[in-house]
C-alpha cells in the first residue's frame, strides 16, 4: 500500500498518528484503534485530483450546475454521477428524486436547491481534502453526503409528503433513516469507504 498512500496519509504515518493494524491487512488504524485508512477505493476505481479547481469556483459562482457536475465527473468524484441525472431530470433515479423533493413543477426552487447542494458539496470536498479524511482526500463517504443533504434540506424545507416527515430519509442513502453507508451499491458504489461513522469498526 505505501504506493498508494497520499502524501497526507505518509505525513500521519510517519508522525504515529495513524499505525498499520497487521502486516496481512492493508489498513491503518488511528489512535482510538480505528480504521482510519484502508486501500479499498484505490483498489477498485480510479480518481484525479479531487481539489475544487478555480474554475469549478466560477461554475459555483454562477450557478452553473451542469457545467460544474459535468467537472466533477471527469475526475471521478462519485456524486457527480448521482447528481447528473437529478439535474437533467432522466432516468429512473433522476425523475423519481426530483418528485420526491415536491418540487418537480417549480423549476426555480428545484434549481435552487440544486445550486445550495453544490455549493455544500465543494465545501464538503475541501474540508475531506484539508483534513485527509479516508481512503482517498476530497471523495465523500455516503454519510458525508447524507450530511450536507440534511443541512440543505432543512434550509429548503424539504420534506416528505409520503411519509410526513422531515425530509432527510429521502437523499444521502438515508432511506427510511437507515444507515447512509447501507445504500453504497446502489447510489455510490465508489464513494469513499472511510468517513464519519462510516467503515469498519
Amino acid at each position: 500500500m505505501p504506493e498508494y498512500l497520499h502524501t497526507c496519509h505518509q505525513r500521519r504515518v510517519h508522525s504515529g498518528e495513524l499505525s498499520r493494524l497487521t502486516r496481512v491487512v492493508e489498513a491503518y488504524v488511528n489512535r482510538q484503534g480505528e480504521i482510519a485508512l484502508t486501500d479499498q477505493n484505490e483498489r477498485l476505481f480510479d480518481y484525479g485530483d479531487q481539489r475544487i479547481t478555480p474554475q469549478q469556483k466560477i461554475y459555483i459562482q454562477n450557478g452553473n450546475r451542469r457545467a460544474f457536475w459535468n467537472a466533477r465527473k471527469k475526475v471521478g468524484d462519485p456524486i457527480a454521477r448521482v447528481a447528473l441525472p437529478i439535474l437533467e431530470d432522466a432516468g429512473v433515479n433522476g425523475k423519481v428524486a426530483n418528485w420526491l423533493t415536491g418540487l418537480r413543477s417549480n423549476p426555480e426552487k428545484l434549481n435552487a436547491l440544486g445550486v445550495d447542494l453544490m455549493i455544500e458539496h465543494a465545501k464538503a470536498v475541501t474540508i475531506d481534502l484539508e483534513n485527509c479524511v479516508g481512503n482517498v482526500p476530497g471523495v465523500l463517504s455516503p454519510e458525508q453526503v447524507a450530511q450536507y443533504h440534511h443541512v440543505v434540506f432543512e434550509k429548503h424545507g424539504i420534506s416528505s409528503f409520503l411519509l410526513g416527515s422531515d425530509g432527510y430519509w429521502l437523499f444521502g442513502g438515508t432511506l427510511f433513516n437507515l444507515p447512509a453507508n447501507l445504500y453504497r451499491p446502489v447510489w455510490c458504489r465508489a464513494c469513499d469507504f472511510i468517513g464519519p461513522s462510516v467503515g469498519a469498526r
